[in-house]
C-alpha cells in the first residue's frame, strides 16, 4: 500500500518547487526512482531548470516525460511510465495511478486554494486506508 507523506512549508509555489527539488535529491540517493508529476508543460519546464542548477553540489540525472527506470522524469500527462518508487504530486489532483508507487508526497504551501485541495486529499487517502505522514516544516 502507498505511503502518504504530507509536508507542510512556508512560502508559495517556488518553495513548494525547491521542496520537491530537495525531496528528489534524497530519494534518488536512497535508490527510489522518483516522478514529478506536475499540472502542465510550463510547470515540468521550471522544475527542469531548478533540477539543474537547485544546488552546485548535486546532479541529479532527469528528464522531461517518460525516462529510465534509474532516473528522474518530470511529468505532466497522465502516464508514470515505468516508475514505481516515489511520485512527488505537484498536480491540482491526484493521479488515478498514484496507488503503483512504494510512496507518495503532497506539498501543503501557504495558498487557501491549495491548503484546501490538500485537506480534500488528506481526507480522500484517510478514508480509503492510506498510512499518511504528515511533517510540519513550518516551525
Amino acid at each position: 500500500m502507498t505511503n502518504i507523506n504530507f509536508y507542510r512549508i512556508n512560502g508559495g509555489f517556488d518553495a513548494a518547487l525547491a521542496l520537491a527539488c530537495q525531496l528528489t535529491e534524497k530519494a534518488f540517493h536512497q535508490g527510489l526512482t522518483v516522478l514529478l508529476h506536475t499540472a502542465d508543460e510550463t510547470i515540468s519546464q521550471e522544475l527542469d531548470s531548478q533540477l539543474w542548477s537547485f544546488k552546485s553540489t548535486a546532479f541529479l540525472p532527469h528528464e522531461l516525460e517518460k525516462s529510465p527506470k534509474d532516473s528522474v522524469s518530470i511529468c505532466h500527462h497522465d502516464d508514470p511510465g515505468d516508475h514505481h518508487g516515489l511520485l512527488i504530486n505537484l498536480g491540482t489532483d491526484t493521479p488515478g495511478w498514484f496507488t503503483r508507487f512504494e510512496k507518495a508526497v503532497e506539498i501543503v504551501y501557504d495558498d487557501e486554494k491549495i491548503i484546501k485541495q490538500k485537506r480534500e486529499r488528506f481526507s480522500f487517502y484517510k478514508s480509503r486506508g492510506y498510512p499518511l505522514n504528515y511533517h510540519d516544516l513550518t516551525k
